[in-house]
């Protein structure tokens, strides 16, 4: 690697900790005000007032701007694989802050995450391409993405409970697999200058694509057990960016075919990871409806994935 591509290891590692660090904060924000005599909508906007969930906030935007500063120096298929680590940093923060019990198999789903991303970052060599992508790619990329949450939305909406959950789950994890190309692309516009910046239309896309990042995820927590939607949330993002990676930026996976085997076989060992995690209470508490399990809390955690 070189000294660039480690900046960007490192800094999207500081990322995945304050994103994690946010998502405790605000779900311990949110489960300290109850509903009371104004019902559910008032204690939500009680929630947004509290200086705790502020702060929570307040890291959430930190963190994605260690995230979008680690995508200007490194490659996607490593930056978002690495930013999966967001839920390791978790169970530590949840047992501190929140005082959730983490079980033994908590921390072994840590370990199985954290080694299949220690195995694909050894293996993978992805070798830069260029830094923007013509707007025919732009617009291939975003049809095939937009469409495609369209058509899981619209069938997810159709089932009720895991499965609708999970097919939410699957646009969450694709919208994210194109927040992170978009953002790449618009920092080579930002190297422009502010007037190349905001006149260009990428920007108002990738802001709004950012916005439904969060939306969709939250929609499919919302829609039924986390443990059906949480595993395509957080392995379809780093998948997707990776695709795309390769078509928008012509990013190149060398080393061989036994290393994109090897690269393969820990995205397996990482997927099993988070379905694993998905099962720990302390990350269905920093994603999940904060309401889950106590009366009268109210709100949820939203985060960037």
């Amino acid at each position: 690697m070189s000294s660039a591509q480690i900046l960007g290891v490192v800094l999207v590692l500081i990322a995945a900790a304050v994103e994690a660090l946010s998502n405790v904060i605000q779900h311990k924000a949110t489960n300290n005000v109850t509903a009371g005599s104004g019902g559910e909508a008032s204690a939500v906007l009680r929630t947004l007032k509290t200086p705790l969930f502020l702060l929570g906030f307040a890291l959430m935007v930190v963190g994605y701007a260690f995230h979008v500063a680690s995508l200007g120096l490194g490659e996607l298929a490593v930056i978002q694989v690495i930013f999966v680590t967001q839920l390791v940093f978790i169970l530590p923060f949840a047992r501190f802050i929140s005082k959730t019990t983490i079980t033994g198999s908590d921390w072994l789903g840590a370990i199985v995450v954290t080694v299949g991303i220690g195995v694909f970052v050894t293996f993978a060599k992805p070798e830069a391409g260029t830094d923007s992508a013509s707007d025919a790619k732009w617009a291939v990329a975003i049809g095939v993405v937009g469409i495609a949450c369209a058509i899981f939305i619209a069938v997810g909406y159709r089932f009720t409970g895991a499965t609708r959950a999970a097919l939410l789950g699957v646009s969450g994890g694709l919208i994210n697999g194109l927040v992170a190309p978009l953002t790449k692309g618009t920092i080579a516009q930002g190297s422009g200058g502010m007037g190349a910046l905001f006149g260009n239309w990428l920007i108002y896309v990738t802001l709004i694509a950012a916005l439904l990042g969060v939306l969709f995820p939250l929609m499919a927590f919302r829609a039924g057990p986390i443990t059906a939607s949480f595993p395509a949330v957080m392995s379809l993002n780093p998948i997707v960016a990776t695709i795309l990676g390769v078509y928008l930026f012509d990013e190149t996976l060398a080393g061989g075919v036994m290393n994109i085997v090897l690269m393969v076989i820990s995205g397996i060992v990482i997927f099993i990871g988070i379905v694993w995690l998905s099962r720990s209470t302390a990350i269905a508490e920093a994603f999940e409806e904060a309401s889950t399990g106590k009366p009268g809390a109210a709100g949820e955690s939203a985060t960037l994935l």
